[in-house]
């Protein structure tokens, strides 16, 4: 492609106006769903003695061209921008800079350019390198990033053996994953190198600390005469958190309840009905929360309950000590609300019984049977008054553990016999609410033990020498089922029940011994621990076994 003159005819302009300056959708046919293409670039890939200032790309369809500029990265980074001339599906664009001599220019074209038509995104980046002395550098990084949407997720790299500051310090290159996760760096100088995957939401090529997520690469990285490349630079994304929940917003349901709703998710095993009180801020007077629980309410929703509030004037709500999902703490927080007079009239009642099991059955080998009512209720009440019995009307013991005042867990310490029926009672006579009603009924729901029949499982090897291997077996689907055992001496793995559906297996080397995959940290650089994915998808079906499953560690 050579540039195009500046000097056209008036007629010429005149049917570019006509034509061309809207950018607009045809109407009508069938819709499109073919994403664009770059079909051209000027300079060709691996251009040596590059000497114009300026590159053209040619795409497949009309796109729009705000999508272009905000999806072009040039490496090593230019100063002044660049601008943008356009005729039909072709872009000439031109350097403010002069570009250094002797040096590797990597161009990447990222997957935010979408059509006209129906904005359909490109669905790999477009890369190459040209250089504007008599050699280019061909080292690569390449690899691919592991997440539910990998839409976006820049790849930055750093040449450098200290530490990095991402917060304030702009990548020496930069690439983009394209809509399978895979990204390549490519025309990198020799060297050692820091590389990042970033959810960019600013677009600014600067790490944003509990906005941005990220990931880090496991070991180091340094390209060399004899290794020019590096492969399996492959990251999980996660996102650091260091702010503290707050209260966001309260509202009651009736006298005695009150919606409670917390700006993140909190680790709600910590909490009680101890954390909550009412104040009166007229006469400073406390009532404390007689109940905490979820039930049915929305994410980040917990009902407070409380006994009478009628005394009070004017309500405010206090939290106390409450921690989220990465162990920020607020201490206190309070916030107020509307009060409402309506009495509580739901009667309190054994809503459910369940197993976490497909079909809501209980694993007969390691029991464990969820009980959940319609309003708080003392633990001891669900002591006292909670039977189980088989089918032959035997009784089968078990403790009471609880997960909020609604929700109990009935752990039962044996086996429970296979595929059959067991019923759960609850007396709950002379029993009072919040409504002042007794409940003089006992409450009898079935529930049903799961066979070795229902399960799947999967076994095989990971190809690698290391002695740390933790292998994951991990559904793809909601609700998110994990397995994960440690390899054994041969670097086998072997899950002999496992729920059928559709899972991910990978593996991942546990360099700290914790029992859990590290993700590693940018400030202060921490390497992330080494994984690898199992290359397919597994359906693992009922009575229907798995095995050969390989996982292969390329040690780099």
């Amino acid at each position: 492609m050579a540039k195009k003159s500046k000097i056209v005819l008036l007629f010429g302009v005149i049917l570019i106006f006509a034509g061309c300056a809207n950018q607009m959708a045809p109407t009508g046919g069938e819709v499109d769903k073919i994403p664009p293409e770059i079909i051209e670039s000027f300079p060709k890939n691996r251009t040596t003695n590059f000497s114009d200032n300026f590159i053209e790309l040619q795409f497949s369809e009309y796109v729009d061209k705000l999508s272009v500029q905000n999806a072009v990265f040039i490496s090593p980074a230019l100063q002044h921008g660049l601008t943008y001339d356009w005729s039909g599906k072709s872009v000439s664009i031109e350097f403010k800079d002069t570009l250094q001599l002797n040096t590797t220019y990597t161009v990447t074209i990222g997957t935010e350019v979408f059509d006209l038509n129906n904005r359909n995104k490109m669905v790999q980046p477009y890369v190459f390198a040209f250089s504007t002395g008599e050699q280019i550098d061909t080292a690569k990084i390449s690899g691919r990033v592991y997440d539910s949407k990998v839409d976006g997720v820049m790849i930055y790299a750093y040449q450098t053996s200290g530490d990095i500051d991402a917060a304030k310090q702009k990548p020496n290159y930069v690439s983009q994953v394209g809509k399978n996760g895979n990204y390549s760096l490519v025309g990198l100088r020799n060297g050692e190198y820091k590389v990042l995957a970033i959810r960019d939401n600013m677009l600014d090529m600067l790490y944003q600390k509990n906005d941005d997520e990220f990931g880090v690469q496991s070991e180091k990285i340094e390209l060399k005469k004899d290794k020019t490349i590096a492969e399996y630079v492959d990251f999980f994304l996660s996102k650091e958190d260091t702010i503290a929940p707050k209260l966001s917003a309260a509202f009651m349901k009736d006298r005695n309840h009150l919606v409670v709703e917390f700006s993140e998710g909190i680790d709600s095993t910590k909490l009680s009905a101890s954390n909550f009180e009412l104040v009166d801020t007229v006469s400073q007077k406390k009532i404390f929360s007689k109940y905490f629980f979820k039930h049915d309410l929305k994410p980040n929703q917990f009902y407070v309950a409380f006994d009478d509030t009628s005394s009070f004037e004017d309500y405010v709500l206090y939290a106390n000590s409450f921690e989220d999902l990465s162990s920020n703490i607020n201490s206190t927080d309070k916030i107020g609300f509307v009060y409402k007079t309506e009495k509580d009239t739901t009667v309190n009642k054994l809503l459910k019984v369940y197993g976490e099991m497909p079909g809501e059955k209980v694993d007969f080998e390691e029991p464990v049977v969820k009980i959940q009512f319609v309003d708080g209720i003392d633990l001891d009440d669900v002591k006292r008054r909670t039977i189980i019995e088989d089918a032959k009307k035997n009784p089968v013991d078990f403790g009471v553990s609880k997960v909020d005042d609604a929700l109990f867990i009935l752990n039962i310490p044996g086996k429970l016999k296979p595929g059959s029926e067991y019923l759960v009672k609850f007396a709950a006579d002379k029993l009072k609410d919040f409504s002042a009603k007794s409940i003089d009924t006992v409450y009898q729901i079935k529930f049903v033990t799961t066979t070795e029949l229902d399960f799947g499982g999967v076994s095989g090897i990971v190809n690698s020498e290391d002695s740390t291997l933790v292998t994951v077996v991990e559904s793809i689907s909601t609700p998110k089922r994990v397995y994960q055992k440690k390899n054994d001496k041969k670097n086998k793995f072997d899950f002999k029940k496992v729920v059928p559906g559709k899972y991910k297996v990978w593996a991942f080397k546990d360099r700290n011994h914790n029992g859990k995959y590290d993700k590693g940290s940018i400030m202060p650089f921490k390497y992330a621990e080494d994984f690898r994915f199992h290359s397919d998808t597994l359906n693992l079906r009922a009575r229907w076994p798995v095995g050969d499953v390989l996982i292969n560690f390329s040690e780099r």
